[in-house]
């Protein structure tokens, strides 16, 4: 299976997550500080080569009559430029609440930008069980 990398997209920050080979587990990376989306882009772009990534997530916002927030707009906008610039398979997973499980794993006293890698990390942890029969 190739590794995935999951993207919580923030206009301020993104958090990134990645899964192992076996598509099992997935880590908590990085966090970007997004002063644009061409930056943004190039160092995504440099992560996923150098981590051998093979499929890019972002997760859509959703509200609780399951309508898709307005800021999925510009997650599928940025998503669309990500895949212009990777040629890698993209891949969209509902996000809902998983800053808040993000927020409630992480210990007291984290820096803030733990928290867009750790969200990231739920969304990845979210869709590896929903792809995976019987998990």
């Amino acid at each position: 299976m190739a590794r995935i990398l999951a993207i919580d997209f923030g206009e301020k920050r993104i958090g990134l997550a990645t899964s192992d080979a076996s598509g099992r587990l997935a880590t908590p990376r990085r966090t970007l500080s997004r002063k644009s989306d061409e930056a943004a882009l190039e160092e995504i772009v440099r992560f996923c080569r150098e981590e051998e990534i093979g499929v890019t997530l972002l997760g859509i916002p959703r509200s609780p009559d399951g309508i898709e927030s307005p800021f999925a707009a510009r997650i599928r906008s940025f998503a669309k430029k990500l895949h212009a610039k990777t040629g890698l398979p993209l891949k969209f997973h509902e996000e809902t609440l998983t800053s808040v499980e993000a927020a409630r794993r992480l210990s007291p006293g984290s820096p803030p930008e733990a928290l867009d890698a750790a969200a990231a990390a739920v969304l990845l942890e979210d869709y590896l069980a929903a792809e995976e029969p019987g998990r």
